[in-house]
């Protein structure tokens, strides 16, 4: 499809063409009724003539195609002066309104997951800025066209952040396509938006190793002055993915289902730990026994295991040490024997290199039970390789069974932006709030799910979040990565509890009246009154219970996204 400027430019020239020959048509007509003989070129200049107003007229009654024409050529002329000025000081035009842009993305590199996302906010209605080094690379983007701005340079110029607008920003994705060079553009976005006001800046940085944004989930909720940095996996996030929209059925009622992932990169051994977690918490006790395929299997499950000390716990897979595209002959036979005596119920074929992806997919669909075993392949996208597993939607699929998981599609997302662990953390401390409610309380515009929250809403959760870290670190605990399935390792006394409720409550007193609340007899949003704008120890009863159960249900909270909290 044709960009709007070059839609512009084909209107124009359509109607200067319309326009020149009603133009021409009506010179030759009013000079036959003048007895003049004009050449075309004369009548053409006349026409052309109307344009600048230098016609004075003739020395008849004009034509209504010299009257149409002395009236639109003008109009014309100054459109085209302005599509013209448009284009070329374009430039200077974007950099003018990003002056005073408020609330845009701002997007650091435009390769593949960057260009996705700068996409995806751009058509959910939001303004984006993009920052690229490479023009050639912002060249072949191809989305251009649908952002705010897009300036060359390093994500590491501060100048250049300056010049996106980073202090009026609402968030910035680092997605350079190397973790170092992320890691250092985060470093100066922080530094940089030290500045800001009351609403930190959200960063997101993509991180290309899974296992290394595991490491960073707890630095995801240091403070970082006027920025909050979350950390973000591609495989991390692709794998939570597949399971929510096509995975196994996990069923309580079932025994251990026999399960297999073929190709253990970063996506897969992803996987593996996603179905784990899920196990563990359906069927506790029990061990998920998958089939693991990879060239070094056994040596990919070590890794995991040195990562995740929790797996042993929940999952006892059987290792395959094989490569399906140049297996040993005896390594095909134990391969295919394994097949017949216990095939899967599902498969998830998770090679990153599309071409051996649809092979492994292909013999997996020559050598099970056809219908009974929902095969699961990754490829990068619906379209280009992903497209032969059904050409049409219409059509039969090439291979009946063999479902296609667009990699890319489901993860360059906005949730996947938004998603980092201070974001999971304060949609759970809501549910909680939720949960701990009074049913008869109403008229808190709190009291609602988290997806129909305001961002200001939202903003007080993540404020909560930021608190708890703080108030950990008080008690002498550490925030850190869960280590293990089950109750939390640390458990809180009854002086914890009543210190831990007593400091959040603290802290919501402080944020009210910041906001211009005062205590009043009856809560009234309007007027910014509230009964319970009161010290700790004058708070009712039932406001203090409320407080307390929150700060007990505080550790398990945590150990449900993922976190414990850990003496130092």
């Amino acid at each position: 499809m044709l960009n709007d400027t070059r839609k512009r430019w084909f209107v124009l020239a359509f109607l200067w063409v319309v326009i020149v020959v009603i133009g021409i048509t009506g010179f030759v007509k009013q000079g036959s009724a003048d007895g003049v003989n004009r050449a075309f070129l004369d009548n053409l200049y006349l026409t052309f003539q109307l344009g600048t107003l230098d016609y004075d007229g003739s020395s008849g009654p004009m034509n209504w195609q010299v009257q149409l024409a002395r009236f639109v050529v003008p109009l014309l002329a100054a459109g085209t002066i302005l599509q013209t000025a448009s284009v070329v000081f374009r430039e200077e035009f974007r950099r003018y309104r990003l002056r005073y842009q408020k609330g845009h993305t701002i997007i650091c590199g435009l390769g593949e997951t960057g260009a996705r996302l700068a996409t995806a906010f751009s058509e959910a209605g939001g303004h984006v800025v993009a920052i690229e080094p490479d023009p050639a690379v912002a060249a072949g983007s191809g989305v251009a066209e649908q952002l705010d701005h897009v300036l060359s340079g390093s994500g590491t110029d501060e100048e250049l952040l300056r010049t996106a607008g980073i202090e009026r920003a609402g968030r910035v994705v680092v997605c350079t396509g190397d973790d170092a060079a992320n890691v250092q553009v985060t470093q100066v976005v922080a530094r940089v938006s030290t500045a800001r006001s009351r609403t930190p800046l959200r960063c997101s940085v993509q991180l290309g190793s899974a296992s290394l944004a595991l490491l960073l989930r707890s630095a995801d909720l240091e403070s970082h002055g006027g920025t909050r940095i979350s950390y973000f996996n591609l495989h991390e996030r692709a794998a939570r993915a597949l399971l929510a929209q096509q995975g196994p059925p996990m069923a309580v009622a079932w025994p251990a289902p026999h399960l297999m992932v073929v190709g253990l990169g970063q996506f897969g051994t992803s996987l593996v730990l996603a179905l784990s977690q899920q196990w563990a918490d359906v069927q506790p006790g029990v061990k998920l026994n998958p089939t693991l395929v990879d060239p070094a299997a056994r040596q990919k499950w070590e890794a995991l295991r040195l990562l995740h000390p929790a797996l042993d716990q929940v999952c006892e897979p059987t290792l395959v040490d094989l490569d399906l595209q140049a297996p040993e002959p005896d390594e095909v036979d134990g391969f295919l024997a394994l097949l017949a005596e216990d095939p899967p119920a599902w498969v998830a074929v998770a090679d990153a290199d599309e071409t051996t992806a649809l092979a492994n997919a292909g013999f997996l669909h020559q050598h099970l039970p056809r219908g009974r075993v929902a095969i699961v392949v990754r490829m990068q996208s619906e379209s280009g390789l992903g497209g032969l597993l059904q050409p049409h939607p219409d059509s039969a699929p090439t291979l009946p069974g063999v479902s296609l998981f667009p990699f890319l599609d489901r993860t360059c997302t906005i949730e996947t932006v938004d998603g980092g662990v201070r974001e999971q953390l304060a949609e759970s401390v809501h549910e909680d709030y939720l949960a701990h409610l009074d049913p008869a309380t109403s008229g808190s515009s709190l009291a609602r799910p988290w997806a129909e929250l305001s961002d200001a809403d939202r903003e007080q959760s993540r404020k909560r979040v930021d608190g708890i870290v703080a108030d950990l670190d008080a008690l002498g605990l550490d925030l850190v990565p869960l280590r293990r399935w089950g109750a939390p390792e640390v458990t809180l006394t009854d002086e914890q509890v009543d210190h831990l409720a007593a400091r959040d409550h603290q802290r919501w007193f402080d944020d009210r009246t910041a906001a211009g609340w005062t205590r009043g007899e009856v809560r009234d949003d309007l007027t910014k009154r509230n009964p319970l704008l009161v010290g700790w120890d004058e708070l009712p009863d039932d406001a203090k219970a409320f407080n307390l159960a929150t700060a007990r249900d505080l550790l398990p909270m945590l150990a449900r996204n993922g976190f414990e909290a850990a003496e130092r």
